[in-house]
């Protein structure tokens, strides 16, 4: 077994993990998100650059995922395989929300002839979970599985904005740190006035934002017990025919679509 380095020592104990907190499944979980977060196949020594794991903690953990069917090797190089999906599966499945969602987003789309899609926050990036597209539009959206940074899109802003005042400041001081905000070419200031809209009128939109040529809604998605489940979007295509009117009578069926989801939430 690779030994604990100091610093990692010195990191668990600082942490205020409990005895029971396994270092191996922390680590696998650290190499498996490190492998989705874009390139195809990465070489043991750049999952060990990005996770900051030791070398020879990332051979053993890609060689096990490789085993049990999670990564393939590609020459000296591994990449994840679709079994990864199941692991999904096991959140979107437990109570049927992966069909209930994506019927939704199906039923929405059919109706608008937009493209829609149910999205979760998880740090500082929405994480797509449902997601549909008429047949006659083309999007630039890699669909279900997709993550967006949560400050330019207009579902990041109506999660960021049903957050705890503390860990709202807490996410917006990682963000300002990152270099998200300078690669978006965003200001905080400006940010956070979106996000502080997004509370008070409970919905958000965007015009040309992460992707020109698109005009979004996006609204809460609430349990059946009014607890937070994440936002619904409808995403517009602009083209002649999207004057204002109808662009607010389109919002109005994605509200309408998040309000029939809520008691099938349960």
């Amino acid at each position: 077994m690779t030994k604990l380095r100091e610093s990692d020592a010195v990191q668990r104990r600082e942490s205020g993990r409990s005895g029971d907190f396994l270092e191996v499944l922390a680590r696998a979980i650290r190499v498996m998100e490190a492998m989705g977060a874009g390139a195809s196949a990465m070489s043991i020594s750049d999952v060990a650059r990005l996770t900051d794991l030791p070398k020879p903690s990332v051979r053993r953990v890609l060689h096990t995922l490789r085993d049990l069917g999670y990564a393939e090797s590609v020459g000296r190089a591994f990449r994840l395989t679709p079994k990864v999906v199941r692991l999904a599966a096991s959140f979107l499945g437990a109570n049927g929300h992966a069909r209930i969602l994506q019927e939704a987003c199906d039923r929405l789309s059919e109706q608008t002839g937009q493209s829609s899609l149910v999205a979760v926050l998880d740090g500082d990036q929405i994480l797509v979970i449902a997601y549909a597209l008429p047949e006659s539009l083309m999007a630039p959206f890699r669909g279900i599985g997709s993550r967006i940074p949560a400050i330019a899109s207009a579902a990041g802003r109506v999660l960021m904005a049903a957050l705890a005042p503390g860990d709202l400041a807490a996410l917006m001081a990682r963000i300002e740190q990152s270099s998200a905000l300078r690669d978006l070419g965003g200001d905080m200031a400006q940010v956070k006035a979106q996000i502080h809209a997004a509370r008070e009128q409970g919905y958000s939109t965007s015009d040309d934002e992460y992707v020109i040529g698109w005009r979004t809604f996006a609204c809460p998605l609430y349990r059946y017990d009014g607890e937070l489940f994440g936002a619904i979007s409808l995403n517009c295509k602009k083209r002649a025919d999207l004057d204002e009117v109808t662009f607010q009578n389109l919002a109005a069926q994605c509200a309408q679509a998040a309000s029939d989801l809520q008691p099938l939430l349960v």
